[in-house]
């Protein structure tokens, strides 16, 4: 071979080698510089022909879930190595994503899980309030029944109808803790649906007043209200809770401020936009007052001022909780003034539509299908009911109550005694219980309201139950009762309720 031969090999290969490797290999123009050259070259490229091979196994490696096994760097750091060295950078981000992926997969799962024991133990608390009230209300029916009953007994001493007014006022005392109880839980659970229907403020607020009226007069209260003319006659809202705002400030006022003592009641437009009347509510007493310091924590569940004050006064500090949480729910604004041993003033502003826009209501309204389902009593214009109770002791309350207003009345132990004393009977209205043995109240109600014999399917039936909560309400109105009354009763609703639903 020609030097220059060789020397133009030598140029190709040293600026091939140069430019892969940087570093010169030989420096002579020989035939072994040439050799040199080709050897060195040989050999770099089987390196890296086994780096290449070994990069490709890994890839493989991965595709077949084997992510996680690094590339070896050599001490060459040539282009290969920075390529291993990037992919292993790759491996180690990768293995924190899976990490974190893992880790929120644990998130996940525990969330699940609490997701499912939260649920769990919100049914088990409805269950367990369901329950308490079934099981409290129906031995306080009795009670506060058959007090009622004595009390217009003309025979009785002055004496005995003191004792008994102290046995009623103690029952309704009662079912005035287990309501809040039980609001208290529902507005916390989120079961609280607020309506939207026309009322009149002056005449929801008599009726409150009217309601008071006895411990107004007992404790010698000025009692002044004063409710602004600009108000509409007509405000868009619900009225039931707005009452119920009402009547635990007014409750607490009149028990908080002593004989002789003073409470002003006012109502004011207190501002309007295009959709709304704010009407802002005060109520203000020459009470005991509270102590600044105490203010901020008045609206807790059960707190109270002190231990003294429950004591005398009693309550379960439930009250103003359920005014904060309407009063939220219903998008108002409280404020509380007060100073200890002169008083308390407090305002409550509620916003109202404008316009009445009407929603649906749990109210029992059937007014264009009564007229339809009013069952004609039987000829000795006496009303015969038929009563599906299986307590014994509301089994005489009630018989005593439907005699007292001149009702005849059979008694049925359970749902499917119910049905076939219908079936064999002719009866004007129904007072179903819910809970019984053999069958329950929604299920006899069911089976009614299928029979073939129309009278008999659309006699009107009234739920009288222990339990209160909305659930249960709801699941009368869709199987077909058309009234609801809990227990305890009064006994002058369940007559006005009778009324309504039969024709005399």
């Amino acid at each position: 071979m020609q030097n220059t031969d060789i020397d133009k090999l030598l140029l190709i290969l040293r600026e091939m080698n140069f430019d892969e490797y940087r570093d010169p290999i030989t420096t002579g123009n020989t035939f072994q510089d040439l050799l040199n050259e080709l050897y060195f070259f040989k050999k770099e490229k089987e390196r890296k022909k086994k780096k290449i091979d070994n990069i490709i196994e890994h890839i493989t490696n991965c595709f077949c879930g084997n992510f996680f096994n690094k590339f070896p760097i050599s001490s060459d750091e040539d282009e290969l190595d920075v390529i291993c060295l990037g992919f292993n950078t790759y491996i180690e981000e990768l293995q924190s994503v899976v990490v974190m992926k893992e880790e929120l997969e644990e998130i996940n799962t525990k969330l699940f899980l609490e997701k499912e024991r939260s649920l769990q133990l919100s049914s088990a608390k409805d269950e367990f309030m369901s329950s308490m009230s079934h099981e409290i209300r129906t031995p306080l029916n009795a009670i506060i029944g058959f007090t009622n009953l004595l009390i217009q007994n003309k025979d009785i001493t002055d004496l005995q109808k003191k004792q008994l007014n102290t046995i009623k006022k103690s029952g309704d005392l009662l079912m005035v803790i287990i309501n809040d109880i039980l609001n208290l839980s529902k507005i916390e659970a989120g079961q609280i649906n607020l309506e939207n229907i026309s009322f009149d403020l002056s005449d929801t607020f008599q009726t409150i007043q009217d309601a008071f009226e006895l411990r107004i007069t007992e404790k010698n209260i000025a009692f002044q209200v004063k409710i602004d003319s600009k108000i509409p006659d007509q405000l868009s809202g619900d009225p039931n809770r707005y009452s119920q705002i009402l009547i635990n400030l007014i409750s607490n006022a009149i028990k908080f401020t002593p004989n002789n003592g003073t409470i002003k009641v006012s109502f004011t437009l207190s501002r309007e936009d295009e959709l709304h009347h704010y009407i802002q509510f005060e109520i203000q007493d020459t009470g005991i007052g509270i102590p600044g310091h105490k203010i901020s924590g008045i609206f807790e569940p059960f707190v109270q001022v002190s231990d003294d004050t429950a004591r005398k006064y009693g309550g379960t500090g439930l009250g103003l909780a359920i005014v904060k949480k309407l009063t939220e729910l219903m998008k108002g604004e409280l404020d509380v003034q007060s100073e200890a041993n002169i008083g308390t003033t407090i305002k409550v502003t509620i916003p109202f539509y404008k316009e009445n826009r009407q929603a649906s209501s749990s109210e029992y309204t059937k007014e264009e299908n009564i007229v339809a389902d009013k069952h004609v009593p039987s000829s000795n214009n006496q009303i015969n009911i038929l009563v599906a109770e299986d307590n014994l002791i509301n089994q005489e309350l009630v018989k005593a109550v439907l005699a007292f207003y001149n009702y005849n009345c059979i008694i049925a132990e359970n749902g499917q005694q119910a049905i076939e004393l219908l079936q064999e009977n002719d009866f004007e209205l129904i007072l179903m219980d819910i809970m019984m043995p053999v069958l329950g109240g929604y299920e006899a109600t069911e089976i009614i309201r299928k029979m073939t014999d129309k009278r008999k399917n659309s006699i009107p039936i009234i739920a009288l139950t222990a339990i209160v909560t909305d659930s249960v309400t709801q699941k009368c109105q869709q199987i077909g009762f058309d009234a609801y009354l809990s227990k305890p009763f009064d006994p002058a609703e369940l007559n006005q309720k009778i009324r309504d639903l039969v024709i005399k």
